[in-house]
């Protein structure tokens, strides 16, 4: 039985800008939209370079924080409605409750997937004073668990905290496939996107594109994803996530939106990206763990995403993370400035544990003005390079390379959905703006890397893989750039191939062009940075993050103490919250 709790005051005193810092976390640390090491930052030409205060912030009160508890008119939700329940209740505050902000309380219990879908949700525009928070009363993994995914297109200022998306465990795989619990099948766990304005157009009138027309959106926006779990989504017939063939199932799936937080959450065992971010401008990714991702990737924000940020993540057994992506489809493409010459833009990729990446480590793929300040990268000594038949198919620390927008002659859909106000309702497209990727919408335009940025981060190999073919002809490489950016700046890194040398272009890899404060050695082994240990307990998702950060906290005779050097995109504490002094320790943890 649901039922709803009448509003009692409404309050909107008291607010602070979304994901500013407020007084009472100040202490903990700077905001770090305008503090790097106790100067403020005045900022360089967007155009330029690196934009600081236009990244978002990890830190502070978000919209549904500065509302009054009892100013909430609150939809209690239990689980015997089963997902049903909970797609009525957001009905019912977008049809009934218009002007007030409203809570939709998810008692504990398993809520049975009772529509045969995920829970659609469509045309939910709200405001700062009339939030729709979705909230589990219990946030403990596993205590609020739904039976199916979460897709909503077309929302505002809306937020989803303490949910479980996927079964904790699947059942026993036979050699055929699992028996019960089955793995969940969705397209993500949660998917939010805008529609396309205007779909119905002529984007091309006369055989030329028309920039006031093609490739503009009505973003999702403000949305906050908090202390969520998904889980298990993959093919029942796979024996798991990571080794699925299917690579159809994302963990988070936002397409076309803005204003995003992605906090304090944890992603496991999905088919394809843990977080997919396409045409995405300003969005914090923060203290979430993501792993055991299958064809996709860790997380990356392509498609014309500007302004995102992934910090304190831990990243276990992904296939790589990236700053930028590859091959967007040109209808998709969203910039926030009507360019088409970048995946991402101002990518910033910042106090992470990356530990065991399939691939690589970190991928720059179309990314402009991108860098990754202080992070922790470690194949620990049980991790093993992917190969194909003896030949070497991963195991990069770094690659760089371009990208291009796809076309349909590549595979790229032209389809899309725009509100129609007559009917209330949206219209789908079979091709959008009658261009949809087929020219002369900007397909096969190349997107290259550009002002690439890797400074103060550790790197480590703990057996030695780097420059190891396995007896192949390809050896993986500490460094791997495909199409050389015209600018690329390495600095404060520290590089560790366990008891071998680092390769060189002799041994097939591109030379590392690190600057005068980075070590590394060629002609001899490099000394052990003295972390704690060389292996991560991933029997779970909580021992992952703890002891991946156990294991990665340098000693204090470490040779990494103190020898990071200042950066625009650094800041005054750690992977674990603490403070940094300056100078830092390279790497992503201080002793």
């Amino acid at each position: 039985m649901r039922t709803t709790i009448a509003l009692l005051i409404l309050t909107t005193a008291g607010c602070s800008a979304p994901g500013s810092t407020t007084a009472s976390d100040a202490s903990v640390a700077p905001n770090d939209a305008r503090v790097v090491g106790g100067d403020a930052w005045t900022g360089v030409d967007a155009a330029t370079g690196p934009q600081r205060d236009a990244l978002p912030s990890c830190r502070g009160s978000l919209f549904v924080d500065t509302i009054a508890s009892d100013a909430w008119l609150d939809i209690e939700v239990v689980a015997t409605e089963g997902t049903r329940g909970i797609r009525d209740a957001v009905n019912e505050a977008r049809d009934h409750h218009a002007d007030v902000p409203v809570r939709i309380r998810l008692a504990p219990g398993f809520y049975a997937d009772t529509l045969g879908a995920e829970i659609w949700i469509q045309h939910v525009l709200r405001t700062e004073q009339t939030p729709i928070w979705i909230v589990a009363t219990d946030p403990t993994p596993n205590a609020t668990r739904l039976g199916h995914g979460i897709n909503m297109l077309g929302v505002a200022y809306v937020a989803i905290e303490g949910i479980t998306i996927g079964p904790e465990a699947v059942g026993p795989w036979n050699g055929t496939r699992h028996e019960a619990p089955l793995p969940l099948q969705a397209q993500a766990g949660i998917h939010i996107a805008g529609a396309a304005l205007h779909g119905e157009r002529d984007g091309a009138p006369g055989g030329a594109l028309d920039p006031a027309t093609y490739g503009h959106f009505e973003p999702a926006h403000h949305i906050v994803i908090r202390r969520v779990t998904i889980q298990n989504l993959f093919e029942d017939d796979a024996f798991d996530a990571e080794t699925s063939e299917g690579q159809s199932m994302d963990g988070i799936k936002l397409n076309q939106a803005e204003d995003v937080w992605i906090l304090d959450s944890r992603i496991s065992s999905v088919t394809r990206h843990g977080i997919d971010n396409v045409g995405v401008h300003r969005e914090a990714v923060c203290r979430t763990v993501i792993e055991r991702t299958g064809g996709g990737l860790g997380s990356e924000a392509k498609g014309g995403s500007v302004d995102v940020l992934f910090e304190g993540n831990v990243y276990y057994r992904v296939r790589r993370v990236e700053l930028g992506g590859e091959a967007t489809d040109a209808t998709y493409y969203f910039s926030a400035d009507g360019r088409y010459d970048y995946e991402g833009l101002r990518i910033v990729l910042r106090n992470n544990l990356i530990i065991d990446a399939r691939e690589a480590a970190l991928e720059f793929s179309g990314c402009l003005h991108c860098a990754a300040i202080a992070n922790t990268i470690l194949q620990t000594a049980s991790y093993v390079v992917p190969n194909d038949g003896g030949e070497v198919r991963g195991g990069d620390g770094v690659r760089i390379h371009d990208s291009v927008l796809l076309g349909t002659s590549d595979g790229a859909g032209s389809d899309c959905v725009s509100w129609n106000p007559a009917t209330n309702d949206y219209d789908f497209f079979d091709t959008c703006w009658r261009v949809g990727s087929a020219a002369p919408a900007p397909v096969g335009r190349v997107l290259p890397s550009d002002d690439v940025v890797v400074v103060d981060n550790a790197f480590g190999s703990a057996h030695g893989a780097w420059g190891d073919a396995l007896g192949g002809s390809t050896a993986p490489c500490p460094l791997n750039t495909i199409d050389a950016p015209a600018s690329v700046t390495f600095d404060a890194n520290y590089w560790w191939n366990g008891p071998r040398r680092l390769p060189t272009a002799a041994d097939g890899c591109t030379e590392i062009p690190e600057g005068s404060h980075g070590t590394m050695r060629t002609d001899a082994p490099t000394p052990s940075p003295l972390w704690t240990a060389t292996d991560v307990d991933g029997s779970s998702l909580t021992s992952v993050a703890a002891s991946a950060r156990t294991a990665l906290t340098p000693a204090a005779s470490s040779p990494l103490v103190g020898h990071a050097v200042a950066h625009t995109y650094a800041v005054p504490w750690d992977q674990a919250l603490q403070a940094r002094p300056m100078p830092a320790t390279i790497g992503a943890l201080e002793p």
